[in-house]
C-alpha cells in the first residue's frame, strides 16, 4: 500500500516550476483575449502588431524572470554535440522546416517582394524566433534536464496552443486547427534539438529562417 501510493504521489514543484508547468494551459488564453481586445481597439492591423508585441514581451519577462539573465544569456552557448545524439535525427528536425518554408513560401513569394518587405519580416522573424525559443524551449529545457515529458513535449503543447491568438486576427489559410498542429510538431522538432544539447543556438536559426521565408506576412506589420 506504501509503495502504491508513493508511485501515485504527485510531483513536487517549486514556484519558478509551478508558474512554468502552468503556462502551456494559462498563456495561450490570456494571449488570445490580448488580441482579442488589441483588436477591438486599435483595428485590424495596429491590433496584430500589439498582440505580438505583448507576447514578445510576455516571452522576454518570464524568460528573465523565471531563469534569469546568466542562464539566458548561456542557452545561446555553442552546445557539443552541436545537433544532439543521434546527430542524423537532429540534422533533420533542424533542417524540415526552414526547407519546407523556403520551397513553399519564400521562392514563390519572392518575386513580389519589396525591400520594405524583406526587412520588416527579417526583423519580425529575429525578435520572434530568439524570444520564442527562450521562452518555450529554454526554460523548460533548463528547469527540467532530465524529464522529457516536462522538458520537451509539454512546452510543444503550449508552444502550439499559443498559435491560436494571432489567428483572431489573421485566421491561417490551411485553417486553425490545422496550423496549431503544424505549430505543434514544429515545437516538438525543435523542442528535441534544445532538450538534447541544452542550446537554443541552431534551434533559433532554424526558427528565424522558417519565420522569415513568410515574406508575405510582412504585410501584417506595415502601413497599408
Amino acid at each position: 500500500m506504501l509503495a502504491a501510493s508513493a508511485a501515485l504521489r504527485l510531483p513536487s514543484f517549486d514556484r519558478r516550476e509551478l508558474v512554468a508547468v502552468s503556462l502551456p494551459v494559462v498563456l495561450p488564453p490570456v494571449l488570445t483575449a490580448a488580441f482579442t481586445v488589441c483588436r477591438a481597439q486599435l483595428g485590424d492591423q495596429a491590433g496584430y502588431i500589439a498582440g505580438f508585441g505583448i507576447h514578445w514581451a510576455t516571452c522576454a519577462a518570464l524568460s528573465l524572470a523565471l531563469l534569469g539573465r546568466d542562464r539566458v544569456r548561456h542557452l545561446f552557448h555553442d552546445a557539443r554535440p552541436r545537433l544532439g545524439r543521434p546527430a542524423i535525427v537532429g540534422a533533420v528536425l533542424l533542417l524540415w522546416p526552414p526547407a519546407g518554408a523556403l520551397a513553399t513560401r519564400f521562392i514563390p513569394e519572392l518575386g513580389n517582394a519589396t525591400p520594405a518587405m524583406l526587412a520588416t519580416i527579417a526583423a519580425v522573424a529575429l525578435a520572434n524566433a530568439v524570444l520564442e525559443e527562450l521562452l518555450w524551449r529554454g526554460v523548460y529545457v533548463t528547469l527540467w534536464p532530465t524529464n522529457p515529458w516536462l522538458g520537451w513535449v509539454w512546452p510543444a503543447v503550449g508552444f502550439g496552443a499559443w498559435h491560436l491568438a494571432p489567428q483572431v486576427v489573421h485566421p491561417a489559410s490551411m485553417g486553425i486547427l490545422v496550423f496549431v498542429v503544424a505549430s505543434t510538431v514544429l515545437g516538438l522538432s525543435w523542442g528535441w534539438v534544445a532538450y538534447r544539447t541544452r542550446s537554443l543556438r541552431w534551434v533559433a536559426v532554424s526558427h528565424f529562417v522558417t519565420d522569415a521565408s513568410g515574406l508575405r506576412n510582412a504585410m501584417y506589420f506595415l502601413a497599408p
